[in-house]
């Protein structure tokens, strides 16, 4: 398997974040566009709160290995119907790729306690055990969302329990250099999951382009936890801006045409 086997695409509907976040350009890019341009391997397809028909992407992603939509806000939104889990299964048996399942932004705002441990579990269980194929699931959380509060922590540790994996995003550019500090703590609280790490392009956090410095130094840190066998892999975040000629795309694009194609070590 090589690097880039371990990289996925955080996506969206093109032109999401036109005139958004301190962007005022207008971009074109797909998703699937920007898997290509960016040169990884799989997605994770977040629609936010724009209707999307899911069929017609899942085709564009076909030649991708693996393919995981957002199913967190909708069952937070719906309190834990597990019809949400239905439904993404019923597009699994479609799309064989589709192989996981994201929860973004899980820990924003406290929506997550709307759904007990128990039932997160309970969805778990059907994502694992049906008649599709076992679906991973993964949550996305931030480095401004632990490490701040041991009592807050030690709550929020049941549900990190029940996913299979979790994604640690850095909001904030400013924040880039606490991410060793940060990771040693994500480590301590994830000895069971599988990890993954968010790397921005766009600086949302503070609205304004991502720089070169700050996306090679994320990424050769990600590299070498993934070579340590600590982590699955990265997220690049995001095809909205990728075609807008910006500096950190640019960076990411030579910085994978570097280190894309190494190959990995066999951790099994």
């Amino acid at each position: 398997m090589k690097l880039r086997d371990r990289f996925w695409l955080w996506g969206h509907p093109a032109g999401t974040y036109n005139n958004g976040y301190g962007n005022c350009e207008e971009s074109r890019m797909t998703p699937m566009e920007a898997c290509l341009y960016l040169g990884v391997r799989n997605t994770f397809m977040t629609p936010l709160e724009i209707p999307v028909n899911r069929r017609q992407y899942n085709k564009s992603f076909v030649t991708l290995r693996n393919v995981a939509w957002d199913i967190g806000r909708d069952l937070l939104n719906r309190i834990g119907d597990r019809a949400v889990v239905d439904e993404y299964l019923l597009n699994a048996k479609d799309f064989p790729n589709i192989t996981a399942a994201a929860f973004d932004d899980f820990k924003a705002k406290d929506k997550y306690k709307k759904v007990s441990v128990e039932d997160f579990s309970n969805i778990m269980d059907k994502l694992h055990n049906n008649d599709v194929r076992h679906i991973d699931s993964w949550m996305v959380l931030y480095t401004h969302e632990f490490g701040l509060d041991k009592k807050s922590d030690d709550e929020f540790l049941p549900y990190l329990d029940v996913f299979d994996g979790i994604i640690m995003w850095t909001w904030e550019e400013k924040d880039v250099v606490l991410i060793p500090e940060k990771y040693e703590m994500f480590k301590k609280m994830t000895p069971k999951n599988k990890r993954m790490f968010g790397c921005y392009l766009w600086n949302f956090g503070e609205k304004k382009p991502a720089t070169r410095e700050a996306v090679l130094w994320q990424l050769d840190f990600y590299r070498e936890k993934i070579l340590l066998g600590e982590a699955e892999g990265v997220v690049l975040h995001t095809n909205t801006m990728a075609d807008l000629d910006l500096d950190a795309f640019d960076a990411a694009i030579e910085w994978m045409n570097l280190h894309g194609d190494e190959e990995l070590p066999d951790f099994e």
